[in-house]
């Protein structure tokens, strides 16, 4: 018994001492406070411990180390190891992930968990051949317009000004050719924009709208789902490779434990952001039918020109196979 005992000691410390000390610094966009950079903090304690002391993850929250191409680049030349991005983040990583934010093409979201429990392998695998390892996928509601005016026909928004990240090229042009007026504006500069008149619009999800502040310039919102917003923490592969196998399971499951939760809490949590706009001056306009139908008419045109060029064929037609799937 007592052999038996020291050579599980000998091998922890063995597996302890191969492992030298690794400083993680991930950036997020997440603001600080909010329940992912809480959980994100959660992670780091639980990563340092069952490391024994080796693992330090430092947080970078709300976009202070930059946007999210700036966290890419620096990811890619090794100055961030890890960094928690949005769609757009993700989109540039791998463009293949830009097929799931097609407007009006995912249309709730028991359709969304059913399509990422399809494809979530595959998605991780493209990521990979990227360069990153991804970590957790974070689903964070859904983009909608808001607006300085009414929104309820596409109409209405093409004779706004409509502030849209430029880093998400394809789908910026995409609404730009559609004959919307598309200003590129990143997320640190939309709150000034908003304030002097630049623009007049934007879309994200009721959460992020009401953590920025943003809704209270753009008080109009408008109820449609527009597009899932789907983020995710990746690490770096020359980082996460450093890592012993075994310990890489342990951090993995120690990571979806404690992000997980916050994806089937998002609802809960948007909702309450949105009983607090309307506290505050927010005004909700429903989307008649008919104004869903001419949503989808006008985008479907827009962005079917993205499929074989920006993502592949291949992997948009296995999405809607998917969704027509769910759907019978």
């Amino acid at each position: 018994r007592r052999t038996g005992i020291l050579a599980v000691v000998l091998i922890l410390l063995f597996s302890a001492a191969a492992l030298p000390a690794l400083t993680i610094k991930l950036g997020s966009v997440a603001p600080a406070g909010s329940p992912w950079d809480k959980g994100l903090k959660q992670m780091a304690a639980e990563w340092h411990e069952i490391s024994g002391g080796r693992i330090n993850v430092k947080i970078y929250p709300g976009g202070i180390v930059g946007t999210e191409p700036d966290m890419i680049r620096k990811m890619r030349i090794g100055q961030l190891q890890a960094a928690v991005f949005t769609s757009l983040g993700m989109n540039s990583i791998s463009p293949d992930v830009m097929a799931l934010s097609i407007p009006f093409l995912i249309r709730n979201d028991a359709e969304l968990d059913y399509l990422l429990e399809k494809i979530t392998p595959e998605l991780n695998e493209r990521m990979e051949r990227s360069g990153f390892t991804v970590i957790a996928w974070a689903p964070a509601g859904w983009a909608t317009v808001f607006a300085k005016e009414p929104v309820v026909y596409p109409r209405d928004l093409q004779q706004l000004s409509f502030a849209f990240p430029a880093t998400d090229s394809a789908i910026f042009q995409a609404w730009k050719n559609l004959g919307f007026r598309v200003l590129a504006i990143s997320a640190p500069e939309l709150m000034t924009a908003l304030q002097s008149g630049m623009v007049e619009a934007f879309m994200n999800s009721p959460l992020i709208a009401a953590s920025f502040q943003w809704f209270g310039v753009a008080n109009h919102m408008t109820d449609l789902k527009v597009a899932p917003l789907l983020g995710g923490l990746v690490v770096s592969n020359r980082t996460w490779r450093r890592i012993p196998p075994k310990m890489r399971e342990e951090l993995l499951e120690s990571a979806r434990d404690i992000l997980d939760p916050i994806y089937a809490k998002t609802k809960d949590l948007e909702e309450e952001a949105i009983e607090i706009m309307l506290d505050n001056g927010l005004v909700i306009h429903d989307a008649p039918e008919d104004a869903v139908k001419r949503w989808r008419e006008v985008t479907g045109s827009g962005f079917e020109y993205l499929v074989g060029r920006t993502f592949s064929e291949e992997f948009y037609e296995k999405i809607q196979q998917y969704l027509e799937e769910y759907r019978r």
